[in-house]
């Protein structure tokens, strides 16, 4: 308190303001002090007030691959309806009641193209997203693969693995005859992702990219033990429509 008197001393004398006043200026000049030397020190303390993590965005994010019933699923969801759709380019994106939930607020949909060259867009969406419904045609094994390396690129984006963003695998056409089943689809995904965690972890070497490493090392990747974020899996049928387990986790996650 003597320094702070000394300077308040010092600020009446040189300005020319009363004592009450160089107090308030000596206390403003000690807490402006204070705060930037904290931005310094504090980790990220630039992004909020109290430096917080980045919350979630209110958004839901239909992502999967081409065909895999995404659209399908949105119409679905906004008009109860099914509608036949084609391969598009263009995101979709609409605020709506879910017909099928009773209580729905309306939300904020986004139906992501599952192009490949769309990929850069839907990362761009992650930061909007409340949580991910990821749509996977079970009858297209040789998609599995595309599945795998999305999923990849999506565990080691910094968005998620900041904001730990839910994902759920809606595994779709499950009512059709060549669907495969639930512990077959996670086994191939495990399988291509350990192929690619082990290719695609040697380039992190020397590199400060220690978060993006995926799964824990010297163990076989696991998708629903290993993954960077909270991630569920269900089998739903778009067409017909057995939506229930999706609905039920769009409830959750939304809270309502």
């Amino acid at each position: 308190m003597e320094a702070v008197n000394s300077f308040a001393s010092v600020l009446e004398g040189k300005l020319g303001v009363s004592a009450g006043i160089a107090q308030v200026l000596t206390w403003f000049a000690i807490f402006a002090i204070g705060w930037a030397i904290f931005q310094l020190i504090v980790p990220g303390a630039k992004g909020g007030a109290l430096g917080g993590r980045r919350k979630k965005g209110d958004a839901l994010l239909l992502l999967g691959q081409t065909g895999a019933g995404k659209t399908t699923f949105f119409f679905r969801l906004r008009d109860d309806v099914e509608v036949q759709t084609v391969s598009s380019l263009k995101t979709l994106r609409d605020k709506f009641t879910i017909k099928a939930l009773e209580n729905s607020p309306t939300l904020d949909v986004i139906d992501c193209p599952g192009h490949q060259r769309m990929r850069g867009r839907a990362a761009e969406l992650l930061k909007e997203a409340r949580c991910i419904v990821y749509l996977v045609d079970s009858e297209d094994k040789p998609r599995f693969k595309d599945v795998a390396e999305h999923l990849y690129e999506l565990f080691t984006s910094p968005e998620v693995l900041e904001l730990h963003t839910p994902i759920l695998l809606a595994l779709n056409k499950s009512d059709l005859p060549k669907a495969r089943t639930e512990k077959y689809i996670i086994d191939e995904l495990d399988r291509e992702i350990e192929i690619m965690r082990g290719s695609r972890g040697a380039t992190l070497e020397g590199q400060d990219s220690a978060d993006s490493y995926l799964g824990v090392e010297g163990e076989k990747f696991k998708l629903l033990e290993h993954a960077p974020c909270p991630i569920q899996t269900c089998r739903v049928s778009v067409k017909q429509p057995a939506l229930e387990p999706v609905l039920e986790y769009i409830r959750d996650q939304f809270g309502f």
